[in-house]
């Protein structure tokens, strides 16, 4: 099974797809395929990658039983499962200042987050959309939730709102 993890940056996908990985999922950190093989276009100091280009070089790809396809852009690639990681705007903001992100890119990301970018793309890219909020759950609870609910293999997304910070 191919389980997409997606959210808006600071949303929890890389921690928590290490955790899968202790529970025994192969995991694909896209910022590092699209390095290891020269996928995308470096601007900026950022790597600008193609979906179609990015759907190609997965498509290729002979993946164990159960891979998590971690990544901003994840929602894009055709998984039978798609998690949207969502976090609440505050505490989003909180994570985000400690990266090195400019302010512009801090609040674009937190303006997303707000507003379900990442989510609605899922929900109109996948057939099966799972929603976590991960705000003030360890990564063993999100990840035993993201369990819980595959194995459910149904949709559950539209609870988490965020229109108070709108």
């Amino acid at each position: 099974m191919k389980i997409a993890i997606t959210g808006t940056p600071g949303t929890g996908k890389t921690t928590v797809s290490e955790e899968l990985a202790d529970k025994g999922y192969e995991v694909i950190h896209l910022t590092e395929y699209f390095e290891k093989n020269d996928i995308g276009e470096e601007k900026g100091g950022e790597r600008e990658v193609r979906i179609g280009q990015m759907n190609q070089a997965l498509g290729s790809e002979d993946f164990d039983e159960n891979t998590a396809i971690e990544g901003h852009l994840s929602h894009n690639y055709p998984a039978d499962i798609c998690i949207v990681l969502r976090c609440q705007p505050d505490k989003l903001e909180e994570r985000l200042s400690t990266r090195a992100y400019s302010d512009r890119k801090v609040e674009e990301n937190i303006e997303a987050e707000k507003i379900d970018i990442v989510l609605s793309e899922a929900v109109n890219n996948q057939e099966t959309v799972i929603e976590i909020d991960t705000t003030g759950k360890s990564v063993e609870t999100t990840v035993e939730e993201i369990i819980e609910k595959v194995e459910k293999k149904e949709s559950d997304y539209g609870n988490v709102d965020w229109t108070e910070f709108v």
